[in-house]
Parts: structure tokens; C-alpha cells; sequence
């Protein structure tokens, strides 16, 4: 069977969105030419009911030679986000820390 006329077919993504997301990743990274580093992550996402909430903390340490500490954060998708970040750098250290608390509501 071949369709000619394909002109009363309704285009889904001009009427409504029938597939929603949300996106967040953290990443830490640390590095020293000579001494200690430490980096760690930890993202949550729940869903109740249409409402989804995601948490998220990321740290990076380093204590040595040239030390370099960095924390990135990505989202997408998310009504509101909320990102604190706390970070210093000395001589011989460099430490970042993110906290991250986003909302998806239904719309």
C-alpha cells in the first residue's frame, strides 16, 4: 500500500511535548606534580510523582606541587537550579567545592 497524500497527518512536535528530560553531571578534577589529590562526585535524582528533584556535590583537593582543582557542573532540562560554590588556592593547595540543587516541575 503506498499513501500519496500525506497532508493530514499532524506533526506531534508543533502541537504538544510527549517526552520530557532532565540532564545533571558533576565532575571533579584534581592534580599536583608531586603530592596528594582527591576528587569525588555524587548525583541523585528522584522522581515524586510529576516533580523531579536532583542534588548533586562535587569536591577536588589537591595539596602539593602546582595544584590544580577544578569542579564542572552541567544541567539541562531543569525549572530552577540553585549551584554554590566555594573555592580557594594557595601555594601548595587548591581545593573547589559545588553544591547543586535543581527542580523539573511539570508544566
Amino acid at each position: 500500500m503506498m499513501i500519496s497524500d500525506l497532508s493530514y497527518f499532524e506533526k506531534i512536535s508543533e502541537n504538544e511535548l510527549i517526552l520530557g528530560g532532565a540532564l545533571l553531571a558533576v565532575n571533579a578534577y584534581a592534580s599536583v606534580e608531586t603530592g596528594s589529590t582527591l576528587a569525588i562526585t555524587d548525583v541523585e535524582v528522584k522522581n515524586k510523582g510529576k516533580v523531579t528533584k536532583a542534588t548533586g556535590t562535587g569536591t577536588a583537593l589537591a595539596v602539593g606541587t602546582n595544584p590544580l582543582a577544578n569542579v564542572d557542573v552541567y544541567y539541562l532540562g531543569f525549572d530552577k537550579v540553585k549551584v554554590k560554590v566555594s573555592s580557594g588556592q594557595g601555594e601548595d593547595y587548591a581545593f573547589e567545592t559545588v553544591k547543586i540543587k535543581a527542580m523539573d516541575l511539570p508544566n
